[in-house]
């Protein structure tokens, strides 16, 4: 895949279903990544309700060409809007060995990792809707929109929240493998939001900012100068930047 151009999966990961079409791909039969034994060993287990169950009969779908012969690649915020779950935590990307973070380091780098810094920018806006200011029914796309941010909303704190206890869960399964004169592994989980904002009047100059491919010079200017202020703030990261020192 070394040919395949990078701007192709660009616009897969901007490809907003309903605004833009999905990248379409051809569903190979030889391919050799496709049949993973950990796939079927969290198919083959008596309990349904581990995540690693449902991404294996997800990912099933696609090794099987005749049920799926193009796949359609959208933005992956219909999923994670924050790009947490499909990272580290992710049995895909792991090979099925998340404990042991199989695909992120060697069973040497894993016994030497000592200090885990996550950061986490969570970009969900609360803004104001002109229909509900002025106590007017809102029509179908108004709805559809309000509906989709509550749901995203919801959707990045669960995120956050799953993610932070998985990675926390990550380092005690490490720990109890290091002998007790054997330096712990310390994860720092950072999160990064609006909310973080103390005055009000900022606070709302952020929430207001749209969603687009389009900003204006001066709210770029002023995303990347907040992004380093509340990473500054963070005292995860300054504990991080303690342990390294």
């Amino acid at each position: 895949m070394s040919n395949y151009p990078v701007a192709n999966a660009v616009m897969a990961s901007s490809s907003v279903p309903g605004i833009f079409a999905p990248i379409s791909l051809r569903n190979f039969s030889n391919c050799t990544q496709r049949h993973q034994p950990w796939v079927d060993d969290a198919l083959n287990q008596k309990s349904h309700l581990p995540r690693s169950y449902a991404v294996a009969r997800a990912v099933d779908r696609y090794s099987q060409p005749d049920r799926m012969p193009i796949l359609r690649l959208v933005d992956g915020g219909v999923t994670d809007n924050l790009g947490v779950r499909g990272s580290m935590m992710s049995p895909v990307t792991q090979y099925g060995d998340v404990p042991n973070m199989a695909g992120a380091f060697s069973p040497e780098k894993l016994r030497r990792v000592k200090q885990v810094l996550v950061i986490v920018a969570n970009a969900q806006t609360y803004p104001e809707y002109a229909w509900s200011l002025e106590g007017k029914d809102p029509g179908l796309l108004q709805t559809l929109e309000a509906s989709s941010q509550a749901a995203l909303g919801t959707l990045n704190n669960e995120t956050v929240s799953v993610a932070k206890k998985d990675f926390l869960q990550w380092a005690d399964h490490v720990n109890s493998q290091r002998g007790p004169d054997t330096p712990q592994v310390e994860v720092n989980f950072s999160v990064l939001t609006f909310d973080q904002v103390a005055d009000k009047e900022e606070r709302a100059t952020f929430d207001a900012m749209p969603t687009t491919f389009h900003l204006q010079p001066e709210q770029v200017d002023a995303l990347r100068q907040l992004s380093g202020n509340l990473l500054d703030q963070s005292e995860e990261f300054q504990n991080f930047r303690e342990a390294l020192q």
